[in-house]
């Protein structure tokens, strides 16, 4: 007599079965990993009551200050990130980094413009329950600020290894295209700050007036001034050089964005 086979119901799993995927597994007692990963219970309760808002808009208000913090403390470590890999010489990843950072920092300055749809007077009731607290104060902001000096110097360390000059390297861009392509990532860095600073200007400017004096001066006069402030001046120079050079060649001295007659 011959044993039958043994055979495998469909029903009968292959492995032991393993615990619901919507059970949560992290630390915490929120209900779910995403919210214990996130800590969206602490997230989520930074932001003022209902009772305790001076203004219906006061909630969009936080939520954008907070979210722009939190978008330029990951441009500063992206940026931070990319600091270290030009100074190991790996440029490819160091562009890869700035560019995510630019993403974040765009975003940021997108959110200017929501809190454009303040008026005046909703501002100013807003305004009153923030004590000496000023945009001019952002730690994110700051630390960019901070950060850009020494992610400049790895760059300006490296283009000095290679022993020419900026208006070389800009020159002879196909040859030493890595680096080029960080000194123009430096120059977007700058030219986004800029923006930030404008965009600022214009959100004051259009709250609270241009004529309006704080205690270090009039706040629109302050961030005008220091738009006027570039990052990497060399960087923004040596296009006159480089407009010069080619003027002296072509016997042009006009010749530039366009021509004079």
């Amino acid at each position: 007599m011959t044993k039958k086979k043994s055979t495998i119901r469909a029903h009968e799993p292959l492995v032991p079965q393993h615990r619901e995927m919507t059970e949560p597994v992290l630390p915490g007692t929120a209900a779910t990993d995403y919210e214990r990963y996130l800590r969206t219970d602490e997230l989520l309760s930074l932001q003022k009551q209902p009772e305790q808002r001076s203004h219906p808009d006061e909630l969009m208000f936080q939520i954008v200050h907070q979210a722009s913090e939190l978008l330029l403390k990951g441009t500063a470590n992206e940026l931070d990130r990319a600091r270290s890999s030009i100074g190991e010489g790996d440029y490819t990843r160091a562009v890869k980094l700035m560019d995510r950072g630019f993403r974040m920092l765009d975003r940021a300055i997108d959110l200017l413009h929501v809190l454009e749809t303040l008026t005046p007077y909703e501002y100013h009731v807003i305004r009153a329950g923030l004590g000496h607290g000023s945009g001019l104060d952002s730690p994110g902001f700051l630390a960019l600020l901070h950060l850009a000096p020494r992610l400049g110097q790895e760059f300006f360390d490296q283009l000095d290894k290679t022993t020419i000059t900026l208006e070389e390297l800009y020159r002879r861009n196909a040859e030493f295209l890595p680096l080029h392509e960080v000194a123009e990532k430096l120059l977007d860095f700058d030219e986004r700050v800029q923006l930030f600073r404008f965009h600022h200007i214009k959100l004051a400017h259009r709250i609270i007036g241009g004529d309006v004096l704080g205690t270090t001066g009039r706040p629109v006069d302050i961030l005008r001034q220091r738009q006027e402030h570039v990052l990497y001046k060399e960087l923004w120079e040596v296009r006159n050089e480089i407009t010069a050079c080619v003027n002296a060649k072509t016997k042009m001295d006009d010749q530039g964005h366009g021509r004079s007659g």
